[in-house]
């Protein structure tokens, strides 16, 4: 494993190559990246590929052969590639191989480029199908943020999703972490107080089907995060419970989890992206660290 650092005059940023994962996002000397303890959470914004989520019994199917891939896809627990780095760029890359082909049978390139402008850090994936088949995969964000930042309590925190408009929400069973599609509803609601029960039925996610914007905001200082993302159709707002945790996720994603009600079939999951043979496929998210 190896640590990459970049930094300017405003942020100083740490990827380990082992998951191409942040490790560390810090401001004035403050951190503001979740630093893994493992009393709660042992990760700290780990990549999710080839699904996000769970598969409902942990397997889906695919040409008529039954696979098993564990929460969140493998991609997390892989070492990358480093291809490039300096001061404010770095770039990983991991690429199929006879382990990930065991799980996932397909041949692949996963491409990941952090780069630092000003006191924003953006996150770019890109997929490559290099199969002569097309490529079914999910792909999105886990980063985890302290929670206070620097000064207050959790319950001084709050979440505000913007633009202000109805939007989807899908709620998730607690026991299996599959989707309840069937009970999706719609939600006005776009400011979230923190409290710990405010997950008690897990994640909150809703679509994103336009360009969202999520903050992190406290009613103490000035301090806060901001994520912002364009076409990516999803995001989970996330903190452990019932541990009295002291961090929260905000996770744009380009996948989701199984339906309940799913028939396993891989090519017709729920969220699922497809690729044709020799496309690539291109997202990104923006952390701005105030």
């Amino acid at each position: 494993m190896t640590t990459v650092k970049l930094s300017n005059q405003l942020l100083e940023v740490a990827i380990d190559t082992f998951g191409a994962e942040l490790q560390s996002i810090q401001k004035d000397k403050i951190e503001y990246l979740w630093q893994g303890d493992p009393d709660f959470w042992a990760r700290r914004a780990p990549v999710l590929f080839p699904i996000v989520g769970k598969l409902k019994n942990g397997t889906y199917v695919y040409q008529d052969e039954t696979f098993e891939l564990t929460g969140h896809g493998f991609a997390r627990d892989t070492a990358f590639e480093l291809l490039t780095s300096d001061e404010d760029e770095a770039i990983f890359e991991l690429k199929a191989s006879k382990e990930t082909k065991a799980v996932y049978p397909f041949e692949f390139r996963l491409r990941i480029t952090y780069r630092l402008i000003g006191n924003q850090l953006t996150v770019k994936w890109e997929v490559k199908n290099q199969d002569e088949k097309a490529l079914f995969f999910g792909i999105g964000a886990h980063p985890a943020f302290n929670v206070p930042l620097e000064k207050g309590q959790f319950e001084d925190y709050h979440l505000t999703i913007s633009p202000a408009q109805a939007r989807q929400f899908i709620p998730l069973d607690v026991e299996t972490g599959t989707l309840k599609l069937s009970q999706k509803q719609v939600r006005t609601a776009q400011t979230f107080q923190l409290s710990h029960d405010l997950f008690d039925q897990d994640a909150l996610i809703f679509e994103t089907p336009e360009a969202t914007e999520v903050v992190l905001r406290n009613s103490i200082d000035d301090r806060a995060v901001k994520i912002t993302w364009e076409d990516m159709p999803f995001v989970g707002l996330w903190s452990p419970y019932p541990a009295q945790a002291p961090f929260v996720c905000i996770e744009p994603w380009c996948g989701i989890a199984d339906d309940e009600n799913t028939d396993g079939d891989f090519t017709t999951k729920f969220g699922i992206n497809s690729l044709a043979p020799g496309k690539k496929f291109k997202a990104r998210y923006t952390i701005t660290i105030d």
